[in-house]
């Protein structure tokens, strides 16, 4: 069941403990942006995370529905941003493309780069409660690494926690291993919450599930987790988040009929934070641990 979380992992990881001393292979991030005003923010979001390890790298794509003055304007204004970047000490690329199907474009992209992360803006009709559209559902549905849908707010004050909503699902743990990958650049607290009252016919509230992911976290990540027990309803989960620099969400499993799910939707309208609301990929997210991302999956499974 959902009660008891554990790893599945190669036995070599034994040894692959944080702080090992072994080198890391450089880990890729892609944002992708369709509107100028968004690339600012969505870059924001990324850079704690590629400057957490040296050699991992930002790359920031544009697409651009316009013809070749629009291209070019993007091009010169991301070329700006990369500069910028470099000075601050971000490894960094950055493109800009015109596309017909920015779906499939964007997939290729994460391919070709070998992405371990994904971020897009969340579009409007994902926001409002809807499904996804035809191009949102090709990168979702076909991306190989795990996909942030960023629904931007003003930045946080600093030193704000990170929380993370936290069911057990596949999506879950995705928004758990992201969220514990910018709480531990950013120096911040990892707060996860889960249901203080069971589901019907149940007692048991979250607080031993939750206990579970801190330690897995404690162990291979270096990251403790703090619980917050929080009463069943979009409302309350909202009013959880009124602290946190940054919300991370796994999407639902229905994602294609439901977009985003309505706990996640009524959060990310909610927040006054950044939240993220990710989809599990297949390939390893950015916390496999060093020199070992073939080999890596957070997963769930059954207790003894």
């Amino acid at each position: 069941g959902l009660q008891q979380s554990i790893l599945r992992r190669d036995p070599e990881l034994d040894a692959s403990a944080p702080g090992d001393g072994l080198d890391r292979p450089s880990r890729s991030v892609l944002v992708v942006a369709f509107e100028e005003d968004s690339v600012a923010a969505l870059v924001s979001v990324t850079e704690p995370l590629v400057r957490e390890t040296p050699g991992d790298e930002l790359i920031v794509s544009r697409l651009v529905s316009g013809g070749a003055t629009e291209l070019e304007d993007a091009s010169r204004r991301l070329a700006d941003l990369r500069d910028a970047l470099l000075g601050r000490g971000i490894s960094a690329r950055s493109a800009a493309f015109t596309s017909e199907r920015p779906g499939g474009d964007v997939v290729r992209l994460t391919r070709a780069q070998d992405t371990q992360l994904l971020l897009l803006e969340c579009p409007g009709e994902l926001l409002a409660g809807g499904a996804p559209s035809r191009e949102v559902a090709a990168v979702l549905g076909e991306a190989p690494c795990d996909v942030a849908l960023a629904i931007l707010q003003e930045p946080a004050p600093a030193g704000r926690p990170v929380l993370v909503p936290f069911g057990g699902s596949e999506h879950d743990w995705a928004a758990v291993e992201l969220g514990a990958w910018w709480a531990r650049a950013q120096g911040v607290e990892l707060v996860l919450a889960g249901v203080a009252d069971g589901a019907p016919g149940q007692e048991r509230d979250a607080s031993r599930l939750l206990a579970d992911v801190s330690l897995v976290l404690q162990r291979y990540v270096g990251v403790a987790a703090q619980p917050r027990l929080v009463r069943r309803g979009a409302e309350e989960l909202v009013a959880a988040s009124a602290d946190a620099g940054l919300v991370v969400a796994g999407i639902t499993e229905r994602w294609r009929a439901e977009g985003l799910g309505p706990y996640r939707a009524a959060l990310g309208r909610g927040a006054s934070s950044t939240t993220l609301v990710v989809r599990r990929g297949i390939r390893p997210g950015g916390l496999a641990p060093p020199g070992r991302f073939t080999h890596f999956t957070w997963s769930l499974a059954g207790g003894p």
